[in-house]
């Protein structure tokens, strides 16, 4: 028998910006960017009134200590793109919520 390795179901096409997985843990939302962003981070399924009952409080850059600037509309949460993601593969952002 031969096991499988690499993404099984997915597309196998390169990520982009626009590819972001999400988990939680202990009322923490935490976002992953699997491409190094070019530009500002757009985030559609965090609209307000979206499946995300709750408002955002922050939304941090794991591993940095820059302070970021974001948005929460009711189309998209934006993330201005920050400037301390050098030779980062996988952008995590820790979204706090209230």
């Amino acid at each position: 028998m031969e096991v499988k390795d690499g993404r099984q179901g997915e597309n196998h096409e390169d990520y982009s910006q626009q590819d972001i997985r999400f988990t939680m843990r202990d009322g923490v939302l935490y976002a992953y960017v699997l491409a190094p962003p070019t530009k500002d981070i757009v985030i559609k399924t965090l609209a307000k009134g979206g499946i995300l009952d709750k408002k955002i409080a922050n939304i941090i850059l794991m591993g940095s200590t820059e302070k970021l600037q974001w948005n929460q509309s009711n189309e998209a949460v934006t993330i201005k793109l920050p400037k301390d993601i050098a030779n980062q593969i996988v952008i995590g952002f820790k979204i706090e919520l209230k």
